[in-house]
């Protein structure tokens, strides 16, 4: 079991640095834009972000795996080069067209989203933006299609090294405030686009075939209900905190959430890297064992994530932003939670993809979705920020309760339900006693929830978590290396023989 975690962990680790480490570095760049920007610049940078991820949503039609659908069908490099030409057109004619219409109503949707028309032309660049990355799309999924891990990672790194740098110039030497942070974006999709696309568009060659568009949108629409619950449920509180309460509000949260949403780094490694484990390993007679021992040790380490940053929150913020953003701590350990069952969601939804019935996924998006807007309705007014991550999580966590009901009806796993719940248990007390530790002197107060943190791992290495093959395996690997280390490791570990 141990040999198949640690296959499933580097290629995680694989795509995570592939295609989300660069955005560590944009996250440890928070000081500097916190600085720079006012909470309400901040606001609105996030309401933009917002109206731009909901564009997307909306303008992709359903594409983002319609290629990869096809694509893998067809036997002959001819006819991959059809479905490629098709996945053009779709973008040529359809989506670019429909996503430009926006630009007429920029003031109106400045007005309605931030409650001012003086932010039109962020939502003029947004939507500029937007445009950008439809048509970016379409090189970035050919080279997934095409295998070409190494030259996808590379063009991705360039792609938001590219924009990090562009908004430390436009944020730090031409203080260009909120501005700068939605140009650096735009102008990072422009240049991308003149340096990729024109390779891309010459497969255009392949022809215009009617019934191979049709084909595929046939197949992507129905996805795009899917889409706008799942932006939904991750994005649309912050339009109702603007409208309860302030921009301000809506930037104090936003950073808290930027916070907890560090988990994301992890899961969205990990989505890269399921499906294909959780397919080649489908046949095999203990399958379902294996992918309940796989989300013991998933959990295990979610959690650990989970209270790094739920006990560090403040420290975090007081670190990293100014006195103004000091309560976005509070939302930090709420989101962070709500990423988790996020993650844990994906990976126990196994049984609609076995059986293809992934309409199944559109209906628990969507029920999750409505259960946080009404949270938001409910929570918002009164509670503002905090009503606010309390909504998400309640959306959350009705999406996994959902997915576990439904998958576990299609495809049975035995999850050690137990073990599940003593590694919860074990990251809330730990968090809990955290909450006692206070006072003005700020190293003192890291020295002593780091002590907190390190017990978690020790609580479940020496409470029995983890399985004593597993833990001989990993002595094996620290022997290879450290041969000394290893053996001071079995004489420590429990249950395991030197």
């Amino acid at each position: 079991m141990f040999g198949k975690f640690k296959t499933l962990l580097g290629h995680t680790l694989i795509y995570g640095l592939g295609n989300y480490g660069i955005k560590l570095i944009g996250f440890l760049l928070i000081p500097l834009y916190t600085r720079f920007l006012t909470p309400e610049d901040y606001g609105v940078m996030a309401l933009v972000s917002m109206y731009t991820q909901a564009l997307f949503v909306l303008m992709n039609l359903g594409q983002s795996v319609t290629l990869f659908r096809f694509y893998y069908e067809r036997d002959n490099e001819e006819h991959r080069e059809r479905v490629v030409a098709a996945a053009l057109w779709i973008v040529l004619l359809f989506a670019i067209p429909i996503a430009s219409l926006p630009l007429g109503f920029s003031s109106r949707i400045s007005t309605w989203l931030t409650g001012t028309p003086a932010w039109w032309a962020l939502i003029a660049i947004g939507t500029g933006t937007v445009l950008a990355k439809i048509l970016l799309r379409m090189p970035f999924s050919i080279m997934r299609a095409g295998d070409q891990s190494k030259r996808y990672a590379s063009w991705s790194l360039l792609r938001n090294g590219l924009a990090t740098l562009l908004a430390v110039l436009f944020v730090a030497a031409f203080h260009l405030g909120a501005t700068g942070v939605i140009l650096s974006q735009f102008v990072g999709e422009i240049v991308m686009c003149i340096l990729l696309t024109g390779t891309t568009l010459r497969m255009l060659h392949a022809g215009f075939r009617w019934a191979d568009i049709k084909e595929q949108l046939v197949f992507g629409l129905p996805l795009v209900p899917a889409g706008i619950a799942a932006f939904a449920l991750d994005l649309t509180d912050r339009w109702f905190l603007r409208t309860w309460h302030t921009v301000e509000d809506v930037g104090i949260y936003s950073l808290g959430y930027r916070f907890g949403e560090i988990v994301t780094f992890v899961v969205t490694a990990f989505q890269l890297s399921w499906p294909q484990f959780l397919f080649s390993h489908r046949k095999e007679p203990d399958a379902p064992q294996l992918y309940a021992h796989m989300t013991n040790y998933y959990l295990a380490v979610l959690l650990l994530l989970w209270l790094g940053l739920a006990v560090f929150a403040s420290e975090l913020i007081t670190i990293m932003a100014p006195a103004s953003y000091a309560a976005a701590s509070a939302v930090v350990p709420v989101v962070a939670a709500a990423m988790c069952l996020d993650g844990v969601t994906f990976m126990v939804n196994i049984g609609p993809p076995f059986f293809k019935r992934t309409i199944l996924r559109t209906y628990t998006l969507c029920t999750a979705a409505l259960v946080n807007l009404c949270l938001n309705f409910l929570l918002i007014p009164k509670y503002g920020a905090i009503g606010a991550a309390w909504a998400t999580f309640g959306g959350f966590l009705t999406q996994a309760i959902i997915t576990f009901i439904v998958s576990l009806r299609l495809y049975w796993v035995p999850y050690q339900w137990a073990r599940l719940g003593s590694v919860t248990l074990a990251a809330a007390a730990i968090y809990a006693g955290s909450l006692a530790i206070g006072g003005d002197d700020l190293a003192l107060r890291i020295a002593l929830k780091a002590i907190l943190v390190l017990a978690y791992p020790a609580a479940l290495i020496f409470g029995g978590f983890f399985e004593a093959s597993d833990l001989a395996a990993a002595c094996s690997i620290v022997e290879r290396r450290s041969p000394a280390a290893g053996r001071i490791l079995r004489r420590v570990l429990p249950g395991v023989s030197t």
